[in-house]
């Protein structure tokens, strides 16, 4: 248990960057998708 956690705070630095942009992007695109959608409604 304790290898896998020292394995994990050596990798916790790249991997939590990518993590973040990861969410950063999901994020931004579900607000672009609520928008269009928001938009198609509005239209009708």
């Amino acid at each position: 248990m304790m290898g896998y956690w020292g394995n994990g705070t050596m990798m916790a630095g790249g991997l939590g960057t990518l993590m973040v942009a990861f969410w950063i992007v999901t994020f931004v695109d579900l607000v672009l998708l609520g928008l269009w959608l928001w938009k198609q409604l509005q239209k009708k």
